[in-house]
């Protein structure tokens, strides 16, 4: 029993290094873009008030799209993230025990 528990985490150890690549490399995209795709929501939201405004509305309905499309993403990447570190977790439990 104990070597089969040794063989399942020397198995494991390769696994987990991947998930803390992939962790850590989410993290620092979602760190990194969050200026750039936060300066980008609030242009967007300004032009969709323009928009608003002059009552172009086929415009206003594409550039709320487009900011659906925005929030939808960054809610991924957070998604993704959060599930990574949750599988990192379960594995680093599994690894203890």
């Amino acid at each position: 029993m104990f070597l089969l528990k040794l063989l399942m985490k020397v198995l494991l150890l390769p696994v987990m290094l991947v998930l803390f690549v992939l962790r850590v490399l989410v993290k620092i995209g979602i760190e990194l873009s969050s200026i750039i795709i936060g300066g980008l929501m609030l242009i967007v939201f300004g032009c969709i008030i323009y928009a608003i405004v002059q009552q172009m509305w086929s415009s206003a309905f594409i550039l709320i799209a487009m900011e659906a499309c925005i929030i939808m993403i960054v809610a991924g990447a957070g998604t993704i993230e959060f599930f990574l570190g949750e599988a990192s977790e379960s594995l680093g439990n599994l690894m203890r025990s």
